[in-house]
């Protein structure tokens, strides 16, 4: 009973069950409409059968009063006898049906073997939602429990149970993530602040300096100076944090295009003669146009200078080679120097965000751009490797696969 009542708690349950209820009371109803029709059907039949009864009496000459004496008497056992002598032959007895009471007889058992057969089917029916509901609250439980739903013969409940199952681990994967991306972004600030502490820090010292004492005009001068130094410090920072910060979250919407590598090389090298001037670097593009990549020109263009401009800042008096190397499946670019390089230990955090070998105000690195480049590049479907010794240089490869030659 008590289960009866739990599968009953089920909407499409009930809704089963009334309808089942209401179709028996609908049977009885039409069986009981149609006994009273065929009921009156058959006083007419007797009736008109005793009319033209009458009619043929007067025809064999018969007076009105005798033919209605005839017909209105009581009947006598005898009488009954001797018509039931003469009508034999004809197919006729006294137990011939007409009328109400067969009609009765047939349509009531008929109306009761439907309504027994609609009880049958609801008992069935709230049986197999009672299953149903079983299986839907075993699944529930697992769920509840986070242990996976054992396989079931029935192939809705088994694909409900693998949906269940998947959305569980999707949302334990977005859950993951979140926590990820929330480690990421403390980490990301934490970078972010260190770094801009330093310029910060240079800035608030010669304000003080300069407001402690009056001081002659060029020493002044020479304060500011490193203060603007600073301030371009901090502008650059900012500038290229955003723009790394749009690369990891995906909302660079990237432009393909067929480019020339060779133009492309070309175009990074002119952007940092004055940086390779300053650092006594040659740069040396051997990168011969006709090569294409199918690519975003402008976005592999910035990851590329990023990288020129991180070797001439660390080959002093030497030179920085840009050339490709081309076979039937991939495209290789590559930036190689002989300057100071670096070391095994540091190798695994070159790609890390905010890692510099240099700390000085002075230095133009913020240590953002080989990060940006590999993101770029990885973006690209690209992969880039490093190879380096220290004292003899490094070599940075850019590795594509060849759409378009």
């Amino acid at each position: 009973m008590g289960e009866l009542i739990r599968t009953l708690c089920n909407r499409s349950a009930r809704g089963f069950m009334w309808v089942c209820l209401a179709l028996t009371l609908l049977t009885f109803g039409a069986q009981a409409a149609l006994h009273r029709y065929e009921d009156r059907s058959a006083a007419i039949c007797v009736n008109e059968y005793r009319l033209a009864l009458a009619g043929r009496l007067a025809e064999e000459g018969f007076t009105d009063e005798q033919a209605a004496k005839l017909i209105t008497d009581d009947n006598t056992p005898e009488q009954i006898q001797a018509g039931e002598r003469i009508l034999s032959g004809y197919g006729y007895s006294a137990d011939s049906p007409i009328g109400s009471e067969f009609t009765f007889t047939s349509h009531t058992a008929s109306g009761l073997a439907a309504a027994a057969a609609l009880l049958i089917c609801l008992a069935a029916g709230l049986a197999f939602f009672g299953s149903a509901f079983r299986n839907v609250r075993r699944l529930t439980a697992h769920i509840e429990h986070g242990e996976k739903m054992p396989s079931s013969a029935d192939l809705d409940l088994t694909l409900l149970a693998e949906a269940a199952d998947a959305l569980k681990k999707q949302t334990a994967h977005l859950i993951t993530t979140i926590g990820e991306e929330k480690q990421f972004l403390a980490d990301y600030l934490d970078d972010f602040s260190h770094q801009i502490k330093t310029p910060c820090t240079g800035l608030m010292l010669n304000n003080d300096i300069l407001s402690s004492a009056p001081m002659p005009f060029d020493e002044q001068l020479g304060y500011l100076q490193r203060d603007r130094k600073c301030l371009e410090k901090i502008s650059l920072l900012v500038r290229e944090s955003l723009k790394l910060a749009r690369l990891d979250a995906g909302a660079v919407a990237y432009s393909f295009e067929d480019a020339d590598i060779g133009e492309l090389t070309a175009e990074s090298v002119s952007q940092l003669a004055a940086i390779a001037e300053e650092n006594d670097a040659e740069l040396i593009n051997e990168v011969g146009q006709g090569t294409t990549l199918r690519c975003d020109r402008l976005w592999l263009c910035e990851a590329v200078t990023n990288l020129i401009k991180n070797a001439a800042e660390h080959t002093h008096g030497g030179q920085v080679r840009i050339y490709s190397e081309c076979d039937p499946i991939t495209l290789r670019l590559i930036i190689e120097d002989n300057g100071c390089g670096i070391s095994e230990d540091e190798l695994p955090k070159v790609f890390r965000r905010f890692y510099s070998k240099s700390r000085a105000v002075n230095s133009s690195s913020v240590g953002i751009g080989m990060s940006a480049a590999k993101r770029i590049v990885e973006d690209m479907n690209g992969r880039i490797f490093i190879d380096s010794e220290v004292g003899k240089g490094t070599k940075i490869i850019l590795e594509f696969l060849r759409t378009v030659t």
